[in-house]
């Protein structure tokens, strides 16, 4: 996603901010820009398309200061053109900003400006930010309160970096919610602030990060850390590998630890460009079919793996939201036996990378009967992308561990908001309704997060369990195809055997498989399958068989009820699914680890598959 690169200090600002949008290349982008203070003043370049193309802009007779800022945007607030890219300037012209982040409240906060006699140049929400930075300095004399005051004002997740004219010596970054992270470090020619560690550690292996809802004033030798009301926070620097693939892990082991931690920020990434809540709008990009709503029969989900396991959540949304009868088939089946489909059939197709043999196949056979076909993909410019009718990204960034994590959540939430888009054009959601499930949805990033603490407790379970050889992993509703998902994790990274099934298909061959030595894995979720699957449960318990339970905060749990249970937070039944999945793929990742197992790259497997 979006990438901040800042720098002051003895040498030359431009030249060490394009090496550092260059390091953060792989998040993903579509425009870069910079903004250089020197002897003539602030000096903005910004291009539409690669870095290399923002370079070719790059004048060194004009662009002579040593303090500056960069940035690589993927679009949310406005189309790609040169200008909306980042940065951007204030009413003055005399103080600018990059961004990451999307403002729930731009709507309101731009009216006011507006009204204020306010211009813009641009349609994103990022120069309505700098022109408040700007109302607020002028009033503040002082940088750092500004933008500490800024944040407070908005609605979101946010990380700001600014540069002043009136202050040459320093730069300010702050950051508010789950919003990307902001890291500093210093050598001996100056500062040097990113939004991830690869654009900082070519320079320094020393690094200090920013936390939610503060800010950072740094100059030449110094950087002070403050929160949002001013007050000094002490904040310890720590090494980081002197290794561009380790420094792009930001310290973790591996980087599916990394991704599974990220998931409340890409979460928030793939909702936020699309809903807002005051007033309530939600609108998808890329979704215009030709095909009018009211006119659709059916819908058909197409995908593999775990985009399958996601589309099969998106199943129930479609049919429980949209009012419209959907199945969900394996790509490859799908391909060479789509069944009965025609021009009023929607097909959905969905892969991560867009590349994914199975999916273009079937995507191909859709189209030969007309059936018009909308893609969720994580890759911009890939093959599905251009084979689909309508492209629906996820805002995930990029995913290195070949085993799929933050991508599936993504999935699911973006399935959502289709559904909830269906519903409203198909005249079933009214404002009351729409604002319900908005409101749902752009709370799950807060859930998901918590459900992110539950993870000493989850390494923990690993180190108990992960000798077994056997896990059967079962669910119902919402929580079976999590359940499914939950097992594939655990056998594409460890090697064990797990299958997933069914809760109320358990006396129907499952519980023959039933013994100490086989744990089962019990989802259950706040939903009406709940007594059922507990009743499962307590089957299973008394033939000696070995639960964990992974459920939802409720009177009707008790200790002895299994062996070992994961309490979720509360979480409204829809949006269950997105956080009942964070414990299964902390407790299959520790597993693995456990085992000494090479969690990023499991044996036989490859990201994308992309042949038949």
């Amino acid at each position: 996603m979006c990438g901040i690169v800042g720098y002051l200090g003895s040498e030359l600002a431009a030249p060490v901010i394009l090496d550092g949008l260059r390091a953060l290349e792989y998040r993903g982008y579509d425009s870069a820009g910079l903004a250089v203070l020197g002897p003539n003043g602030l000096t903005l370049r910004r291009r539409a398309g690669r870095i290399d193309d923002l370079a070719s802009l790059i004048d060194e007779e004009t662009l002579q200061g040593t303090i500056g800022i960069g940035h690589t945007r993927w679009a949310t607030h406005g189309s790609v053109t040169d200008h909306n890219a980042h940065p951007h300037a204030d009413a003055t012209d005399r103080l600018v900003i990059v961004h990451n982040g999307m403002t729930d409240n731009v709507h309101r906060l731009r009216d006011h400006l507006v009204a204020d006699g306010h211009e813009f140049r641009s349609e994103t929400d990022t120069e309505v930010i700098a022109h408040i930075v700007g109302l607020e300095y002028a009033a503040e004399g002082s940088l750092s309160k500004a933008v500490a005051t800024t944040l407070r004002q908005l609605d979101g997740a946010h990380s700001i970096l600014a540069l002043a004219a009136d202050e040459p010596d320093l730069l300010v970054a702050g950051r508010v919610g789950a919003a990307g992270g902001i890291v500093v470090g210093h050598n001996d020619t100056g500062a040097f602030v990113a939004s991830d560690l690869p654009a900082v550690v070519q320079h320094t292996s020393e690094i200090r990060v920013l936390q939610a809802n503060e800010v950072v004033t740094l100059s030449r030798e110094t950087a002070e850390f403050t929160d949002l009301n001013q007050q000094p926070i002490k904040r310890r620097s720590m090494s980081v590998p002197w290794d561009p693939v380790a420094a792009a892990k930001a310290g973790h082991r591996h980087f599916m630890h990394k991704e599974i931690l990220e998931q409340p920020r890409t979460l928030a990434d793939t909702i936020r460009p699309r809903v807002t809540l005051d007033p309530v709008e939600l609108e998808l990009d890329g979704f215009d079919l030709p095909l009018k709503a009211t006119s659709i029969d059916r819908v058909v989900i197409v995908a593999s793996g775990t985009s399958y396991f996601a589309g099969m959540v998106g199943a129930h949304y479609l049919r429980d939201v949209a009012h419209l009868p959907c199945s969900v088939e394996v790509a490859s089946e799908f391909a060479y036996a789509p069944g009965p489909i025609s021009p009023q059939t929607l097909v959905v197709a969905i892969s991560q990378s867009g590349e994914t043999a199975d999916v273009l196949v079937a995507v191909d056979r859709a189209r030969t009967v007309g059936a018009p076909v909308t893609a969720l993909v994580n890759t911009p410019g890939s093959e599905l992308t251009r084979a689909a009718d309508e492209v629906l990204h996820l805002h995930a960034g990029p995913e290195i561990s070949v085993a799929a994590t933050k991508t599936f959540v993504s999935e699911i939430g973006l399935l959502y908001l289709l559904a909830c888009k269906l519903g409203v054009d198909r005249n079933l959601l009214g404002p009351e309704e729409l604002a319900s499930n908005v409101a749902a949805i752009a709370h799950a990033p807060i859930a998901v997060a918590r459900a992110l603490e539950l993870e000493p407790k989850l390494e923990q379970l690993a180190r108990r369990y992960h000798h077994f050889k056997n896990f059967l992993y079962m669910g119902r509703g919402l929580a079976h195809p999590i359940a499914l998902e939950g097992a594939l994790k655990l056998k594409e990274i460890s090697y064990i055997h797990a299958e997933g099934f069914a809760a109320g298909e358990l006396k129907h061959g499952p519980i023959a498989l039933v013994e100490p030595a086989t744990p089962i894995v019990a989802v259950v979720l706040d939903d009406t399958m709940r007594a059922k699957t507990l009743n499962a449960v307590t089957q299973i318990r008394s033939r000696n068989g070995r639960v964990i339970l992974i459920a939802t905060e409720g009177e009707d749990l008790h200790d002895d009820l299994a062996d070992d249970i994961i309490l979720l937070p509360p979480t409204p039944s829809t949006m269950a699914p997105m956080v009942s999945i964070v414990p299964l793929q902390l407790f299959a990742y520790h597993v693995a680890v456990w085992l000494g197992l090479d969690v990023d790259q499991p044996r036989n497997l490859a990201k994308s598959v992309t042949v038949e």
